[in-house]
């Protein structure tokens, strides 16, 4: 490790970096030309090649090596095996990710508070936020949490930064399953303003339930896409041969 950090988070990152000036569908090096480049062993590379399929910046052909997958434009949600939020996912695309928060406040809401496994009257933090990239309006997201679990959240400004690297950060919390429902919403008067169409008008919506490595429903979330950016990459990695 180096300064704290595993050996394959330091290889990951600076590979990561290194992808992103790649050209789409170019082939990476091989595990042997990474383990002389970095001075690390082939598990250290494996294991920072394993993160980054995962995260859908690359591909592994068989028998043919690891190739850059198409870089996905911004007007995409892109939807993985790797939890990593908005917006660390748009700012590890290279993008400039802006947040205004409208609110983070205390409520009671006994539909939001079974779907986060609590008592029916118990006190939700509701962080509801607009997400801009590179200046564009990209998502309403309103997500709740246990006030109890997650006092610190209220006190916190999220207008540049990500709540899942806080929760992990602060709580020492490893998310670890999100569940994604994919529907169409109809936008009331205020979401409307925002988005600049129509009160009435179907756009799509993604309800997020995040779970922590234990099982327990950590945060619930509703994001909103106005229409212009509104289309979805899944990214589905098989899991590793366990025979």
């Amino acid at each position: 490790m180096v300064d704290g950090i595993p050996k394959y988070v330091s290889v990951r990152d600076h590979l990561r970096g290194s992808i992103k000036r790649m050209k789409d569908g170019a082939q990476l090096p091989t595990e042997s030309e990474l383990c002389t480049r970095y001075n690390v062993s082939r598990i250290t590379v494996r294991h920072a090649i394993e993160d980054l399929i995962r995260e859908g910046l690359i591909v592994r052909s068989q028998g043919k090596g690891t190739f850059k997958l198409k870089s996905p434009s911004s007007s995409r949600e892109v939807i993985n095996g790797h939890i990593r939020g908005f917006w660390r996912q748009q700012r590890d695309l290279g993008k400039t990710v802006k947040t205004r928060v409208l609110g983070n406040r205390i409520v009671k809401n006994a539909d939001f508070a079974s779907k986060l496994g609590i008592d029916a009257d118990a006190d939700l933090i509701e962080l509801e936020r607009l997400r801009y990239v590179d200046g564009n309006l990209h998502q309403y997201v309103c997500t709740y949490l246990s006030a109890v679990q997650f006092p610190e959240i209220l006190e916190h400004d999220f207008s540049d930064g990500s709540l899942y690297s806080f929760i992990e950060e602060q709580y020492d919390v490893r998310l670890a399953r999100n569940e994604v429902v994919v529907r169409i919403e109809n936008v009331d008067s205020r979401i409307a303003g925002y988005f600049h169409v129509d009160r009435g008008r179907p756009v799509l919506a993604m309800d997020s339930t995040v779970f922590d490595g234990f099982g327990s429903v950590v945060a619930f979330g509703i994001a909103l896409q106005p229409p212009a950016y509104s289309e979805i990459e899944f990214v589905i990695n098989s899991m590793p041969d366990s025979r």
